[in-house]
């Protein structure tokens, strides 16, 4: 790697750290008890402004914390919990408020002094991200799934028996979690632990691998920009450079290959960099600072936070919902309990781009209408690289703006 990269990754992650830094105490890792301290994982999404005259290169505009993800039996039908909290998720989807927050200026103000991060495409009623802009991910460990197995593989061993790989493998194309080491671009569902109960979350290196096809600004978005594409993801620790180039870009350029895409998607190469740069609370750090007196004494953390550029404050995430929030299992949550990065509070803010629009649609149908986004996905679903994703069941994605369940009839307009 040259300086200049290593130099380039270690600030985008300090960047990141130091956002994460400034955010008040409530939701991050923490002592609980004598000898038992929390670790977790952090991400974050920085925008690099390349214009040589800019004051500020580097800037830190959304971030997350987090490891846990909703178990099948605990998903609700109305939008209002976030089902992934893993920390690159969490990021991604405080990502996609700054985005909207963003867009939503860039459709109304009319001063041409007000820093953008979207500009209007020539000859197209999108918008794009600005040519000076990329935007880069910084991990502070290798995402789950497929871009950390041989890293997992060689720190843990792979001396499980073949009658339990027979077991823990749900068909040919989909495994569960840190299971058969021995193989590689496979998608994976999340949690690792085998003892754990099965989730309908792909890992983290299946959904960052989507993002190199479809972006990361989401389906809601993508029927008003351009796809936003990663110009590079910043590994901390377990990093093997391999492994996630694999992962993450191989995987979507074969499964792309050959293919005609809609105006403006592709098969995303994204720079693969490492950073040295030490995240205190990961659970390299932990154990390096003999935090506790024996490795059981490093516990992953129950809590999740994210924030992004413009947001009051963090918030924090205890099983998909703010840390404290009462909720009634039949009902949905009153609007100033929802998460804001929750599937419903991102419908209702994408709506809001549109005050003058009386048509009810379901979240489903909604997305549904980004239709070379779906196109690009579907691509991504007939191919043997990604043909095994596991679809959200409609039942989750049927509720309208105020969170109210919609009959989940099939409809031309529904989405994935």
């Amino acid at each position: 790697m040259a300086a200049t990269d290593m130099l380039l990754a270690n600030q985008i992650a300090q960047c990141v750290i130091d956002s994460y830094r400034a955010l008040p105490k409530r939701g991050k890792p923490a002592s609980k008890g004598p000898g038992k301290e929390e670790w977790t994982v952090l991400a974050g999404f920085v925008i690099e402004d390349t214009r040589p005259e800019t004051s500020q290169r580097l800037k830190c505009v959304a971030l997350g914390t987090g490891l846990k993800c909703l178990h099948a039996k605990q998903l609700r039908p109305f939008g209002d919990t976030v089902h992934d909290s893993h920390a690159e998720i969490v990021a991604r989807r405080a990502l996609v408020v700054y985005l909207m927050d963003q867009l939503h200026q860039a459709l109304s103000t009319t001063s041409q002094e007000t820093p953008l991060v979207f500009s209007l495409h020539p000859g197209s009623a999108k918008h794009r991200l600005s040519g000076d802009l990329q935007l880069h991910l910084y991990t502070s460990q290798c995402p789950c799934g497929d871009a950390s197995v041989d890293s997992l593989k060689t720190a843990e061993g792979d001396s499980e028996e073949e009658p339990q790989l027979k077991r823990r493998r749900i068909n040919d194309g989909l495994i569960r979690g840190h299971q058969d080491f021995g193989s590689l671009g496979i998608l994976r569902l999340k949690p690792g632990r085998a003892d754990s109960i099965p989730t309908l979350s792909m890992s983290c290196s299946d959904k960052i691998a989507r993002w190199n096809a479809v972006g990361v600004q989401g389906s809601l978005l993508a029927q008003l920009i351009d796809p936003i594409y990663l110009s590079s993801i910043v590994v901390g620790d377990l990093f093997n450079w391999k492994s996630i180039d694999r992962a993450l870009n191989q995987r979507v350029a074969s499964a792309l290959a050959g293919k005609r895409l809609p105006s403006g998607f592709k098969a995303n190469q994204c720079t693969i960099e490492q950073a040295t740069v030490a995240f205190e609370r990961s659970q390299t750090a932990m154990k390096a600072n003999k935090a506790s007196e024996s490795e059981d004494g490093v516990v992953t953390a129950d809590a999740s936070i994210y924030w992004y550029l413009g947001a009051a404050s963090s918030v924090a995430l205890v099983n998909g919902q703010r840390q404290g929030a009462k909720i009634r299992r039949e009902e949905c949550q009153t609007q100033k309990l929802w998460p804001d990065i929750c599937k419903l509070a991102l419908f209702r803010r994408y709506r809001e781009l549109f005050p003058s629009s009386q048509e009810e649609l379901t979240y489903r149908q909604e997305k549904g209408r980004a239709t070379s986004y779906q196109a690009v996905k579907a691509c991504l679903a007939e191919s043997q690289e990604f043909g095994a994703w596991v679809r959200c069941p409609r039942e989750y994605e049927s509720f309208d703006t105020a969170g109210l369940v919609q009959a989940a009839a099939e409809d031309s307009r529904d989405g994935a």
